[in-house]
């Protein structure tokens, strides 16, 4: 075998790893900031590459096939170790102050480890976070008060002189104990979040939509509240899926469909300090699906 044809090209399998979260050429193509022609191509030198389809097409959509299930692995693991390895050498010297905003369920689903991954690769930038409601965040980004923030979002809300970058877009679900009996000739008993919220929001409107009666059992600030509130049987909660704990049931057919919402990230539209680009970057990497 020629030494070449055992080597993986590092752009190759970013194009294909932005085919696969993209879902699509168009998107891979808008993400990587090239045409989607290039994009084809490139996918196509990395499937002649390794001998072998990667992806499945049809008219709608793309799918993995199984050597492509295997590849994404290893080429998520090669990319991060590459960004890492460029950082580490290029940017060790990186000064600068970053005010950071997270929503609760970003903060509790993994964010202090990619944090402090941060920080050991850029000792010279101090990180100050606030975890806090959704909408309370989006304004502080809007005045200056917050340099990025990720946040939840209904999808296409527009912003004010923010710049707003779409990482995923998640279905809510309608969520409560294994030992919760509904009743439907009495009111839903509700578990949510303080007032203004997205989440809120949009339990309050389906239901009303329908005319189904509510009631709010618990309303908090906390998500630790609700979760254990939730568990404790007081009510039906609403939370995006990627980040359910497994103790909860999912109601799909006792109650109406749920709109999805955006997670996104927000920063002011002329930032150009390069020490936020990195962190977003870090942010996009870790959260992407």
């Amino acid at each position: 075998m020629n030494i070449l044809s055992r080597n993986l090209e590092l752009e190759l399998l970013r194009t294909f790893i932005a085919v696969v979260d993209g879902n699509g050429f168009t998107r891979a193509a808008e993400r990587l900031h090239r045409t989607q022609s290039t994009v084809s191509q490139q996918l196509k030198r990395l499937e002649e590459r390794l001998a072998t389809p990667l992806l499945e097409r049809n008219t709608r959509r793309i799918t993995l096939t199984e050597r492509g299930e295997l590849l994404l692995g290893y080429a998520r693991r090669m990319l991060t170790l590459n960004d890492e390895a460029l950082a580490a050498l290029a940017e060790t010297q990186l000064q600068g102050r970053i005010r950071l905003g997270s929503a609760q369920e970003v903060a509790d689903g993994g964010l202090a480890d990619l944090l402090a991954h941060f920080s050991r690769l850029h000792p010279g930038v101090a990180l100050e976070v606030r975890v806090d409601a959704n909408l309370k965040l989006r304004d502080e980004v809007e005045l200056g008060e917050l340099d990025l923030a990720v946040v939840f979002q209904e999808p296409g809300e527009p912003h004010n002189g923010v710049k707003c970058e779409v990482v995923d877009r998640l279905r809510r679900v309608w969520v409560a104990s294994p030992d919760l009996a509904i009743a439907r000739d009495e009111p839903l008993p509700l578990v949510l979040s303080n007032g203004p919220c997205i989440f809120r929001n949009a339990v309050l409107g389906t239901l009303d939509a329908i005319d189904r009666p509510w009631r709010i059992a618990l309303s908090t600030p906390s998500l630790s509240g609700m979760r254990a509130a939730i568990r404790a049987g007081l009510g039906v909660g609403v939370r995006t899926e990627r980040w359910l704990e497994p103790d909860l049931q999912i109601l799909d057919r006792e109650l109406p469909p749920l709109p999805d919402v955006e997670l996104v990230l927000l920063s002011a539209a002329d930032t150009g300090e390069l020490v936020v680009e990195r962190l977003r970057t870090a942010l996009r990497t870790s959260l992407l699906p």
